[in-house]
């Protein structure tokens, strides 16, 4: 039978580039949803409800800002990573996002998708360039991440890579902060893809049962 990838557009050359010997079917959501959760769970809900027929679901994505909370498997079982978002999946491990997120809090992560699919500080910009001019876009922009320190971007060999870096250097010059790269990691991703689906890496809902918050996991507590 064939397993079906439910991802976030963000992750649609990293997950390309796994190779498997399985039946695999990928369907990718729009990058813009994280900005509504609420619409970004109805989709997913849509999605889950539509798709029958597989030996199961993994949803390529984490809590996402609460757009995973609530969300009811179809008639297929339903796998998710066990993380708050795509982040530790680039990085390969929820430690190591959690060790990089220590050593600086104000960190804005960029990868390759996320500057081609349309998250991108550049068309914010924009926006409010057209709608206050230069000088105050620039000041409003600085308020609005005035708590980070940095721009980090994971490389993880996507054909478009270098573009996409190019992006994330513009940023960091626009909101003056540093910029730093570091190797990605996509161990995490193949096991998305392969397996074997570890319940501490990823979380078990049975057919019809219903996503909780505490699902994931992320604190000190029981794995489920």
């Amino acid at each position: 039978m064939t397993i079906k990838i439910i991802a976030c557009e963000v992750m649609r050359e990293e997950l390309l580039t796994v190779k498997t010997k399985q039946n695999i079917e990928i369907e990718v959501v729009p990058m813009g949803l994280h900005s509504h959760p609420k619409k970004l769970h109805c989709e997913l809900q849509r999605l889950l409800n539509d798709s029958v027929g597989y030996e199961k679901i993994i949803l390529a994505f984490g809590l996402c800002g609460g757009a995973a909370k609530g969300l009811q498997a179809g008639a297929n079982p339903l796998i998710i990573p066990r993380v708050h978002d795509c982040i530790s999946l680039f990085l390969g491990s929820r430690e190591r996002y959690d060790c990089l997120s220590r050593e600086e809090p104000g960190t804005f992560y960029f990868t390759c998708g996320w500057t081609t699919a349309g998250k991108d500080l550049f068309f914010a910009r924009q926006r409010i360039m057209e709608k206050y001019g230069e000088k105050k876009a620039l000041r409003i922009l600085s308020r609005m991440y005035d708590g980070y320190r940095r721009i980090l971007f994971i490389r993880t060999g996507c054909q478009e890579e270098e573009r996409g870096l190019k992006k994330s250097y513009e940023q960091a010059e626009i909101l003056n902060l540093r910029h730093e790269t570091i190797p990605g990691d996509l161990s995490y991703i193949g096991k998305l893809v392969n397996g074997p689906w570890r319940r501490d890496l990823f979380i078990h809902i049975a057919p019809y049962e219903t996503v909780r918050e505490e699902h994931f996991g992320l604190g000190a507590g029981k794995v489920i």
